[in-house]
C-alpha cells in the first residue's frame, strides 16, 4: 500500500504534465493556423483543411483574380493565386469584377470563372464550419448570379448582408438588384449602409442614385436620404452632375434641401456650378448661385458681387475666387482707414513672382458698361497691375482692361475704364485683376497695394460715358 500511494502522485503528476503539453499544442497550433489563415491561407489549410477563414480567403482571392484577369483580356493571369497578407487586404478592400461589370447596364451578370466548382467547393466547406460566415455567403451568391439562378443569388447576399453590414459586395448587389426592379425605398436603404460603411464604394453608388433621382418617385426618396446630411452627402452632391442625364436635377436636389435643418453648403453647391460653368449653361450656374445667397446678400448682389470685400468669399465662380502664387500675398484685409471695412490686398515679396489669379465670374447683358474702383499702395517693377473683363470664352470685349496701375500711390485713386459686351458669342465674362508681365524679365516686382469699392454699371450714353 505504501508503494502505490508513493507512485499515484507520480502518475498524477504524469498524466498533468502530458495534458499541459497537449493542451499547449492545440492552443498554439490553432493560434498558429488561425494567423496564416490571413497571411498565408493555403499553407493555414495544409495544417487544417477545415479552417473557415482560409478556406474563404483563397474562394475570394481565385474568384477576385479570375474575374480581373477576364477583365484585362489576359487569360493567363487567371492562374495567379496571391498568398500573402498584403495581397488579400488589398483584395479584399477592393470591388470585384461583378460590381464593376454591374454599372453597366447592358452587362449587369457576370460570367462564372472556369474553377467555379473550386471556389464553390471552398466556400461551401467555409460555411459548414462556420455556417455565420457573411464572406463565404457572399461568394456563394456571386457564384449563383454567375450560373443565372437568381433565387440563391439573392437568398445568400441577404444572409450575408444580415449577418455584416461590412460585406461591402453582398450589400452592393442588393442596392443594385433592388434599383433595377424598381424598388428604390431598399436601393437607398442598402447606398446608405454601403456609403457608411465604405465611403470609397461612392464611384460605384453615385452612378445609381443619380439614376433613382431622375425618377420621379425615385428622386422624392432621394431628397428624404440626404435629409439631415448624412455623412455621404457632400461626396454624392459633389459626383452627381456627371451621372445625370437631365442637368436641372441636381438642381431640384439643392433646393429640396436649402429647408433643410442643414443646408447645402458652398463645397456642395460648387461642384454643381462648375459643372454647368464647365459645359456653358452660364445662365442656369447663375440661377443656382443666386438660390443660394441670403437675402441680405441678394438685395446688393449688383453686376459685380461683393465688390467691398466685406462678405465672407464663398470659393463660388460668381463670388471672388482667389488662386495663390509663389512670391505674392493675395488676401481680404481690415481696411486700416475705416473700421469695419475690408479691402483686398495684393502683396508683393523681393524677386520674381509667380501670380495666378483673382477672378468673378459675372452676366452681364450685350451693351457698354463702366468698372470703377479705388486703390492705393506702391508697386515697384517693370510692369503693374491691370484689371480686365474678358468673355467666358477667352475673346476680349471692346476697350476691356484699366489703365496700368503702378508706382507709389499713397492715398486713394480711382480706376476707371469703359468696355463693351458684344452682343454674340460673349454669355457670361470674367471680371481679372492680373499682373500685366509680357515676359519673366518682367515678374520681377515689389510693394503691395490696396483695392476696394469695385462695381460695374451700365452706361445708357456709350458716348458720354469716362474712360
Amino acid at each position: 500500500m505504501n508503494l502505490n500511494a508513493h507512485f499515484r502522485p507520480r502518475s498524477r503528476t504524469v498524466v498533468l504534465a502530458v495534458a499541459a503539453v497537449i493542451l499547449t499544442w492545440l492552443v498554439v497550433s490553432r493560434s498558429f493556423v488561425a494567423f496564416l489563415a490571413d497571411a498565408a491561407p493555403r499553407a493555414a489549410l495544409w495544417l487544417d483543411g477545415r479552417q473557415p477563414e482560409a478556406l474563404v480567403n483563397v474562394a475570394d482571392q481565385a474568384l477576385i483574380t479570375a474575374d480581373a484577369a477576364r477583365l484585362a483580356g489576359n487569360a493567363d493571369q487567371s492562374a495567379r493565386r496571391p498568398d500573402d497578407a498584403s495581397d488579400t487586404k488589398n483584395l479584399d478592400r477592393a470591388f470585384s469584377a461583378f460590381e464593376t461589370i454591374g454599372r453597366n447596364q447592358s452587362m449587369s451578370r457576370p460570367l462564372p470563372p472556369a474553377d467555379e466548382p473550386t471556389i464553390r467547393m471552398w466556400a461551401t466547406a467555409a460555411v459548414m464550419n462556420d455556417p455565420l460566415n457573411a464572406r463565404a455567403l457572399r461568394i456563394l451568391g456571386q457564384l449563383a448570379e454567375a450560373d443565372d439562378d437568381d433565387a440563391d443569388a439573392s437568398k445568400f447576399m441577404h444572409a450575408a448582408d444580415r449577418l455584416s453590414l461590412h460585406e461591402g459586395r453582398a450589400t452592393y448587389w442588393l442596392m443594385r438588384t433592388s434599383a433595377q426592379a424598381g424598388n428604390y425605398q431598399a436601393a437607398i436603404h442598402f447606398a446608405d449602409i454601403l456609403l457608411r460603411t465604405n465611403p470609397e464604394s461612392i464611384i460605384y453608388v453615385a452612378p445609381i442614385l443619380g439614376q433613382i433621382s431622375e425618377d420621379k418617385e425615385g428622386a422624392s426618396l432621394v431628397k428624404a436620404a440626404l435629409t439631415g446630411n448624412p455623412p455621404w452627402r457632400e461626396q454624392f452632391m459633389e459626383r452627381l452632375p456627371s451621372d445625370v442625364m437631365d442637368a436641372r436635377t441636381p438642381l431640384d436636389i439643392l433646393l429640396a434641401l436649402r429647408s433643410d435643418p442643414v443646408p447645402p453648403a458652398p463645397d456642395e453647391i460648387a461642384p454643381y456650378v462648375n459643372f454647368l460653368i464647365a459645359h456653358n449653361f452660364y445662365s442656369l450656374a447663375y440661377y443656382t448661385w443666386l438660390q443660394f445667397l441670403p437675402q441680405d446678400e441678394l438685395r446688393h448682389a449688383g453686376l459685380l458681387f461683393n465688390g467691398n470685400f466685406d462678405g465672407p468669399l464663398s470659393g463660388l465662380p460668381f463670388d471672388w475666387e482667389i488662386t495663390p502664387g509663389a512670391g505674392v500675398t493675395l488676401d481680404v484685409v481690415p481696411r486700416p482707414d475705416k473700421s469695419g471695412e475690408h479691402a483686398l490686398l495684393v502683396d508683393f515679396q523681393y524677386g520674381r513672382v509667380e501670380y495666378h489669379s483673382v477672378t468673378q465670374l459675372v452676366m452681364l447683358a450685350p451693351g457698354t458698361y463702366q468698372f470703377n474702383g479705388q486703390y492705393k499702395g506702391s508697386l515697384i517693377g517693370p510692369r503693374g497691375m491691370k484689371w480686365r473683363v474678358v468673355c467666358a470664352n477667352g475673346t476680349l470685349t471692346s476697350g476691356g482692361e484699366s489703365p496700368m496701375i503702378t508706382g507709389m500711390t499713397p492715398d486713394w485713386k480711382n480706376v476707371t475704364f469703359t468696355f463693351t459686351v458684344p452682343a454674340t458669342n460673349c454669355p457670361a465674362q470674367y471680371v481679372k485683376l492680373d499682373l500685366d508681365a509680357r515676359m519673366a524679365s518682367e515678374q520681377f516686382i515689389s510693394g503691395s497695394i490696396l483695392f476696394d469699392e469695385l462695381q460695374i454699371s451700365r452706361v445708357a450714353n456709350p458716348s458720354t460715358a469716362g474712360g
